[in-house]
């Protein structure tokens, strides 16, 4: 005997109450109950490749130099890392059609870095060194080209040459670049409503964190 129409809304309404974030169960997840149209970043195509790339620098020394403090000598090590509050960034410098909403991109990507005066860790000076990157990828017109995900893996600086007024330090430098192209589009997805927090536990459950993005 076939069940009568409100018993058969009240199993689907207590089916859907299960719903929660995380995996399915082995059984499957129920079938979505609505299609909503929704506001988000699409990424058409992305690609990453590991860096490597060296680069000059000159520093000034002594009074009212930007590393006032100490002397130098040829092959001195300098501490360098990411500027603080800073990302790697990139500019498309030419996009050549190809085929098929697929561009030949030439990027100009920026790595920000900070190099402390190896006399004084207080003294720090800030450089962006440049490299170019030629890509193809499906960045139809109206994306943004995205490069805010790449990571600086190493950086070893050292003296190169001293004069009475400034040192030039030489920088080896590896970032893992991570290249995407986006929208922001309405994108029609199943859905099951809107989600509803749960209470707050002492000792909540499994929750790994996302990983990071990794070159390989």
């Amino acid at each position: 005997m076939p069940l009568p129409e409100e018993l058969k809304k009240e199993n689907i309404t207590a089916s859907q109450a299960q719903v929660t974030p995380g995996q399915c169960p082995p059984e499957g997840c129920p079938p979505p109950t609505r299609i909503e149209c929704i506001v988000v970043d699409k990424v058409y195509d992305s690609c990453f490749q590991i860096e490597e790339r060296t680069r000059d620098t000159v520093v000034t020394i002594g009074t009212g130099g930007e590393w006032p403090t100490g002397t130098f000598t040829v092959g001195q090590a300098v501490p360098c890392t990411l500027t603080p509050g800073s990302a790697i960034s990139c500019t498309v410098v030419s996009k050549t059609p190809v085929s098929n909403g697929f561009f030949t991109l030439t990027l100009l990507v920026s790595v920000p870095l900070t190099l402390t005066n190896p006399n004084a860790p207080a003294e720090t000076v800030d450089r962006v060194f440049t490299f170019t990157k030629v890509v193809t990828l499906c960045c139809p017109d109206g994306t943004t080209v995205d490069c805010t995900e790449s990571t600086l893996i190493l950086c070893n600086c050292v003296v190169t040459n001293v004069t009475l007024t400034n040192v030039t330090v030489t920088c080896d430098f590896q970032v893992c670049l991570v290249i995407k192209c986006i929208l922001t589009v309405q994108l029609l997805v199943p859905s099951y409503g809107f989600c509803v927090p749960a209470p707050c536990v002492t000792l909540p459950g499994v929750c790994p964190p996302l990983p990071p993005p990794q070159c390989f």
